[in-house]
């Protein structure tokens, strides 16, 4: 069958799961940032019976929760704090540099790969459910030795910019046989002098496939979808990347933690703005005089001109009140009182707004909660707890710590496509939320219980349950095995200093083996019998000289190891009672 042309064009094209999401996308986004958008998008009129002049009055002084933000924060940086332990080994010096912010970094704007992964990609990453990551470099591919290799950069697309991708079936590894993205560029100016000033953006979009022959190309389009052409371009307008995979990564961890929030907080920006409202235009007391209504109120008769008894006409009276005035009110009358209108409203209202604030930042941490779940068979790993927390943010640093991976691939083949040097990345495996005070407590309580149980693999067992208390998340993983491995391999159960001193003088552990649970290394023992040997010598032939050589008594100078006992200790300091 012919190929039958059709009229869309290449910035139309979507794919299904794009079309699917979209239409939450706009809400999640608005929900995080707030700001005057949220506030002109998501406060709605009471009622038809207010007035636009009040309902514009009414947005003027109403405050703008970020409550979901916050938590979302919250979140990043329980994940960005850890970034400082990541582990990346085997990469170039060039990439070595450029991870660490050296020169022009991982963005050719200095950044470093903690904050280009945990400022650009984590956030958007949270809030979004989805990001991706593009490993780009400079089209010249090095054909000799003696030339430079290629500096890769990267920059991160928000979910609404990937608009569609095909996954590269015969490769099976999870990269793309094309993707189509969509870039926001920079608009320069240069009709100053051809100086090149910023004076907004241009769309423009990326293709980028591999085609049947393993080669990777990249063609970019113009808002009005014609072919952008540079100076390596082919004739058809694309580029070689001289790598044979396309570099891109979408890292994923399901929906947004926004999901179930985004609700809770546009009621929350309604109930705030009817108790301002409420507070500046109605919470205001007034006074309150008992009078005869016969005499006063013209008002509260049916005809203004309707006389009194005796031809007086009915009075409209007003008071002045306030500091320094002050009235009289007739024997057996009411003294005049302020009231003030009903505060149960408002703090009804109020209770629900704290709990709605509360209800957010739960929500926010069920969804991380669920992001471990979602990929586990354990009902505990799905309880709201820190437990179940900790699971979920470790999840998520999972996520990362493929994308990173998959970006030192990437990176090392724009260096060098034949022998292409790819670091080894590992993130921590643990996220501890607990307070240093916290896990302190925690090992302490389970020393106290290793004391009580028999058995070296027991005691050892919890000791390294310790280890995971302390330091997990504080340390290197390589360390924290490598504290384990010397568990494994020690000659003792305990290190208390009272019980290794009590045990090696009672005769129920060996010098050595008392000296290593103390912490000291192989060999002390014998340097400390010499030691101790030369201190006695010393103190001997200090203590000594006035006895009679034989006649001494080293336990009453000081030296109870070699002395003959207490008693005779005792009997030569004192003397003999015989020749008293």
């Amino acid at each position: 069958m012919p190929h039958q042309k059709t009229s869309l064009s290449i910035a139309d094209i979507r794919h299904p799961d794009y079309l699917f999401s979209s239409t939450e996308w706009t809400e999640w986004r608005d929900t995080f940032r707030g700001g005057e958008d949220y506030l002109q998008t998501y406060l709605k009129k009471f009622s038809d019976r207010e007035t636009n002049t009040d309902f514009a009055r009414r947005k003027d002084c109403t405050p703008i929760p970020t409550f979901a933000k916050a938590a979302i924060l919250d979140i990043r940086n329980s994940i960005f704090q850890r970034l400082e332990e990541i582990s990346r080994i085997g990469g170039s010096t060039k990439y070595d540099k450029a991870v660490a912010g050296e020169g022009a970094g991982v963005d050719r704007e200095g950044a470093s790969m903690n904050s280009f992964i945990g400022i650009d990609v984590l956030t958007e990453l949270l809030v979004m459910g989805r990001v991706g990551i593009y490993v780009d470099a400079p089209s010249k591919v090095p054909t000799t030795l003696a030339e430079e290799a290629r500096a890769p950069y990267l920059y991160h697309y928000r979910v609404e910019d990937i608009l569609s991708w095909t996954l590269d079936s015969e490769a099976e590894d999870g990269t793309f046989k094309a993707v189509l993205l969509r870039d926001h560029a920079i608009d320069y100016n240069t009709e100053f002098d051809g100086i090149e000033l910023p004076q907004g953006r241009k769309t423009r979009f990326r293709l980028v496939w591999k085609d049947d022959f393993g080669t990777v190309w990249c063609r970019f389009y113009d808002e009005d979808k014609n072919i952008i052409f540079y100076e390596d371009s082919m004739p058809s307008g694309e580029v070689e990347l001289g790598i044979p995979v396309v570099p891109f990564i979408i890292a994923d961890i399901g929906d947004s933690l926004l999901a179930d929030v985004a609700s809770y907080q546009k009621a929350l920006l309604n109930l705030v703005s009817g108790d301002v409202n409420w507070a500046l235009k109605s919470n205001v007391p007034f006074l309150t005089i008992q009078e005869e209504l016969r005499t006063v109120g013209a008002h509260l008769k049916k005809t203004a001109e309707q006389p009194e008894p005796g031809g007086q006409p009915a009075q409209n009276n007003t008071e002045k009140h306030g500091s320094g005035t002050g009235r009289y009110y007739d024997v057996g009358m009411d003294r005049p009182d302020y009231i003030a209108p009903p505060t149960a409203p408002l703090l009804a209202s109020m209770q629900l707004q704290e709990k709605l604030e509360d209800d957010i930042r739960k929500l926010i941490n069920l969804a991380v909660t669920n992001k471990a779940g979602s990929r586990t068979e354990s009902a505990e790993a799905k309880k709201l707890s820190s437990q179940g927390l900790e699971a979920g943010l470790s999840f998520i640093g999972m996520v990362l710590q493929q994308a990173e991976q998959a970006i030192a691939r990437y990176w090392g083949m724009y260096e060098n496509v034949k022998k292409p040097k790819i670091a080894k990345v590992a993130y921590p495996d643990r996220y501890i939320l607990k307070e240093d005070q916290e896990r302190i407590d925690q090992a302490k309580s389970m020393l106290e219980l290793s004391k009580t149980i028999p058995g070296n693999k027991a005691k050892k067992a919890i000791a390294k349950m310790v280890i995971d208390t302390l330091m997990s998340g504080k340390q290197p993983v390589e360390v924290i095995q490598a504290i384990k491995a010397e568990i494994d391999s020690a000659a003792y159960i305990t290190s208390f200093i009272e019980d290794v001193i009590a045990a090696q003088e009672a005769g129920l552990v060996g010098n050595e083996t008392a000296s290593e649970a103390l912490g000291y290394k192989k060999g002390e023992v014998e340097k400390a019998k010499k030691d101790h040997a030369d201190k006695l010598k010393l103190i001997q032939e200090a203590q000594t000289p006035l006895t009679p050589p034989g006649m001494e008594n080293p336990a009453s100078r000081g030296l109870p190891q070699m002395g003959e006992g207490e008693e005779s200790a005792s009997e030569e300091q004192n003397g003999d009672d015989d020749d008293e």
